[in-house]
């Protein structure tokens, strides 16, 4: 027996023992289930009969609807692609005039298409569109080569080393005068290639 018929003989029991008794305060106690329960089974029965009472199937999931459609994410992605450096904000400033297409977009709707089919950084719709300039024309422009060369230097490391003692950062930090003490200097070594750093303190004026 399945759990969908097991639960519907169960409920047919209730509405028979309830019948047979003529008491539903004992019938759902020997049950143990609400009255509340038992009338909605009862409505369900009077309305459709025995088969009203087999529980109820879950519908489809309807699903949150697209938010852009076809010809939008089109005319989206062709002005991302077309002005690489855009945020979100200006293309869709650029996307609602009305020579543009007049489409109302919200900057984190064009920030989500972005990060859907992976451009939502500049540094992504640079490379893309180096790729395709190099298929197509085997050149970029002056404007697109800066902004990518730009781009690629924000992602490198400004400090890096590949064995430890090859590069170690320096740095003093003056923490203040103590009472009783004197002025108090910090002096800071870091590994550029594990992390490992050393502390040490000075008492004096720094000199």
């Amino acid at each position: 027996m399945t759990l969908e018929a097991s639960v519907h003989a169960f409920r047919l029991r209730v509405i028979a023992r309830a019948q047979a008794l003529g008491n539903v305060s004992q019938a759902c106690r020997e049950f143990g289930i609400s009255r509340t329960l038992f009338y909605r089974w009862r409505r369900r029965y009077l309305a459709y009969g025995p088969d009203g009472l087999y529980p109820k199937r879950p519908g489809p999931s309807r699903g949150r609807p697209p938010a852009l459609s076809v010809e939008a994410e089109r005319a989206l992605l062709a002005v991302a692609l077309a002005h690489p450096t855009w945020g979100p904000a200006r293309i869709g400033a650029h996307l609602a005039r009305p020579e543009h297409g007049g489409w109302n977009l919200a900057p984190a709707t064009i920030y989500r298409f972005l990060r859907r089919v992976g451009l939502q950084t500049r540094y992504k719709r640079l490379a893309v569109l180096e790729v395709h300039s190099a298929q197509t024309a085997g050149l970029l422009t002056d404007r697109t080569r800066r902004a990518l060369s730009a781009a690629r230097r924000r992602r490198l490391r400004h400090v890096a080393a590949e064995q430890p003692g090859e590069l170690v950062c320096l740095d003093t930090f003056y923490i203040g005068k103590l009472k009783g003490v004197g002025k108090v200097w910090q002096y800071t070594a870091c590994d550029a290639a594990c992390s490992y750093a050393e502390t040490n303190f000075y008492v004096g004026d720094g000199s």
